[in-house]
């Protein structure tokens, strides 16, 4: 509870006039009013005693004077001390609890941070009693809206904490603030601007001690994605305090079994990177732990280990391939694919006597058991009906069952030549003759800017594509109410890359022939990477099947910093593949031990629904979610996710000194040390600890001044009768 604030008092007064206000002629017409005054009794007859002489000349000269300077619109300003209250910013983030010293090597434990700062506050009192009020703010990622809860304990975001104390009434009634904390901020905004901002005095306390020495892992990178035996690159950014030369045994652990060792050499006060390459062996999410082996009498060993979570793919892409005949389209699309170690090639190419498969030297058509293990089917200028029945019918499977089939339409009647076969129905596209001939120069569309993104940075993959060839052998078409563009043609041409949901599957439609001049570009010696790369991405977005069940969940992140919110993502959508909305999603989120949260999904756009989890405990977690609508269940869904044990309070977990006195300093603040706050407290000046308020009196709109006036006329007027003047 705030205990109550002194009395304010007024500390200064000031008088100014208007701007623009004439001095040099009210200077002269003051004193012309002042010897109108003196003229006006200088009379000897009737007499008057001297005392009511000057008393007279005195009201009216004063009257005359007051109406004068009235017309330069006077105001008074009476700067007030401001309420002696002070609010205490206190540190609850996890850093907190960490030691405010280091602990001696076999000695007894250092107390914590915490326990620090709840004796500074309470030195603070001691020293400020009878002269301001505390009001003590708990903070940690954000400011507390009582004093028990300071939100999620897993970053500091100190400038945050600042801004949002402006906006309360805390702050609003505050004469100056307290920061009592370690200064280690990783989170929001900067803190400095915030209490530049702010407009009070903030004052910094630093609890623990800066020294020690401590081992860190600072960072672990791994591939998005990793596929089952390929060796995947993993970097490891060790940091330590200790002198240049120094090993730093590191290790990869997969759960608790050891899948890599290596030794860094400490750079003396700097990072490290150390590389491993571990394979993985089976498919799923795969969560790696660097460690680092631990410091005797280290600050902390909280920050030694640190995990990352790669999804694993059952192994190489499956990529069939199925051609009319050798063309210049084919060869390069075929040289992207095959150059890429993640994908499985086998081609197959139409000649005078039938197929032939060419990475296997092998005659004969292409059937159903060449599509097992594939992820993505090429048809190049051929329906599958021309392949053979058997062909025809498996693909239909292929595709409904969530398979990824890319279509080049090639020379006439290009792609209106899949209306063919099983999948004649859903291959099957409209013509407009209203668009035979024109243009084919490719257009990227907006929602396909991720997948079409052929350089890394984007304003050279957007004017790569308007530098691209266009496209020749145009048909005519007009996309389906759930086509999507990604390429239009300039001038509104038709399309030249289109996509489709068929069952579980995608197609994408190449309408056209030439895209080999999209990789054999004049002048330009990036534009063969650039066809590699486009045909790749196409081939890894085409593997990953729609969502054919009716509810999917998937985490934001495989894995979350411990104490960092937990978000995750749910689809619903009907049997026709309609998003679904107003239904009740809820389900439980479940770690290996056993421990279970309740997971409560809310509705968000059509068919999309999110939940937020806090404080889990670090581990491996699954959700099982359940959809109903109306009493009936619409699906259920699976999901898994990693918590790890590293925070980002773990990041930085030295004291920071610099970070407070820099806040102070921007503010009018001052600073201290947390084992002198004190001898601190007790010198600091009164005005320190108050705001400082001013108070305005436009004089000239004042009722009271007027009244005076008029009144010291009236006293003249009443004391000249009695007196039998005129």
């Amino acid at each position: 509870m705030p205990e109550p604030a002194l009395r304010p008092t007024v500390n200064d007064v000031a008088f100014h006039l208007a701007p623009n206000a004439p001095w040099l002629p009210l200077a002269l017409l003051s004193a012309g009013a002042v010897a109108l005054a003196l003229w006006a009794y200088r009379f000897a007859i009737p007499p008057l005693p001297a005392f009511a002489r000057r008393a007279l000349a005195t009201l009216r000269a004063a009257a005359l004077l007051a109406l004068l300077w009235l017309l330069a619109q006077p105001v008074l300003l009476r700067a007030r001390g401001g309420e002696a209250r002070v609010v205490v910013l206190l540190d609850r983030s996890a850093s907190m609890d960490l030691p405010a010293a280091p602990n001696a090597a076999g000695g007894a434990p250092a107390r914590s941070r915490a326990a620090a700062a709840e004796r500074a506050v309470a030195a603070l009192r001691s020293a400020w009693r009878g002269r301001a009020a505390l009001e003590v703010v708990p903070f940690a990622s954000r400011l507390a809206a009582d004093s028990a809860d300071a939100g999620p304990r897993g970053a500091t975001a100190l400038g945050d904490a600042l801004a949002a104390l402006g906006r309360a009434p805390a702050g609003e009634a505050a004469g100056a603030v307290v920061v009592v904390s370690d200064g280690a901020v990783n989170a929001g905004e900067d803190p400095v601007s915030a209490a530049r901002a702010l407009g009070l005095p903030v004052h910094a306390v630093l609890i623990g001690d800066p020294g020690g020495d401590d081992r860190a892992i600072e960072g672990i990178e791994a591939s998005a994605a990793a596929r089952v035996g390929e060796a995947t690159p993993v970097r490891v950014r060790v940091r330590s305090t200790e002198p240049r030369g120094t090993p730093l045994p590191v290790e990869l652990l997969d759960g608790g079994r050891v899948i890599g060792r290596s030794t860094a050499i400490a750079p003396g006060g700097g990072e490290v990177t150390v590389e491993f390459r571990p394979v993985p062996a089976r498919p799923g999410l795969a969560v790696w732990t660097a460690r680092v082996d631990s410091l005797a009498g280290e600050v902390t060993a909280a920050n030694n280990a640190r995990q990352v979570a790669v999804e694993v793919a059952p192994g190489r892409l499956g990529v069939v391939i199925v051609s009319a005949g050798l063309n210049w389209d084919l060869t390069f699309v075929r040289r992207a694919l095959a150059g890429d170690s993640s994908l499985a090639v086998t081609t197959w190419v139409r000649e005078r006597d039938g197929f032939r498969a060419l990475e296997r030297r092998r005659a004969g058509a292409p059937g159903e058991a060449d599509l097992r293990g594939a992820a993505v089917v090429v048809l190049d200028a051929l329906d599958p009906a021309s392949v053979s029945p058997g062909f025809d019918r498996a693909l239909a499977a292929f595709v409904r069952g969530g398979g990824g089939l890319l279509l080049f339409g090639g020379p006439a009647p290009g792609v209106s030549r899949f209306r063919r076969g099983a999948l004649g129905a859903e291959l099957g596209v409209e013509l407009d003759a209203a668009a035979l001939g024109r243009a084919g120069t490719p257009v990227p569309g907006p929602e396909a800017r991720e997948l079409l993104q052929w350089e890394d940075d984007a304003a050279r993959a957007e004017q790569a594509w308007r530098a691209a060839a266009p496209l020749a052998d145009l048909a005519p078409v007009t996309p389906g109410a759930g086509d999507r563009v990604l390429v239009g043609a300039a001038g509104g041409g038709p399309p030249l890359l289109l996509a489709r949901r068929v069952g579980r599957g995608q197609a994408l439609f190449v309408n056209g022939t030439g895209t080999w001049r999209w990789s054999l570009a004049a002048h330009d010696d990036r534009s063969g990477e650039r066809g590699r790369r486009l045909w790749r991405r196409v081939a890894r977005w085409l593997a990953e099947p729609v969502q054919g069940e009716p509810l999917r969940v998937r985490p934001e992140r495989w894995l979350t910093a411990g104490g960092e919110r937990v978000r995750l993502f749910a689809t619903l959508q009907d049997e026709r593949f309609a998003p679904v909305a107003g239904a009740e999603v809820v389900g439980e989120a479940r770690d290996a031990a056993g421990r279970a949260r309740p997971v409560a999904f809310e509705p968000r756009e059509a068919g999309a629904y999110v939940a937020a989890l806090d404080d889990l405990p670090p581990g491996r977690w699954t959700v099982l979610a359940r959809a109903t609508r109306g009493g009936r269940e619409l699906g259920r869904a699976t999901a898994e996710f990693a918590v790890d044990r590293w925070s980002l309070e773990a990041s930085r977990t030295l004291p920071d000194s610099a970070t407070l006195a820099a806040v102070a300093a921007a503010s009018g603040g001052r600073m201290s040390a947390g084992a002198d706050v004190a001898a601190w407290a007790r010198g600091l000046e009164s005005r320190a600890l108050a705001r400082g308020r001013s108070e305005s009196l436009r004089l000239w709109e004042s009722p009271w001044l007027f009244a005076l006036v008029v009144g010291a006329l009236s006293v003249e007027w009443a004391w000249r009768r009695r007196r039998g003047l005129p």
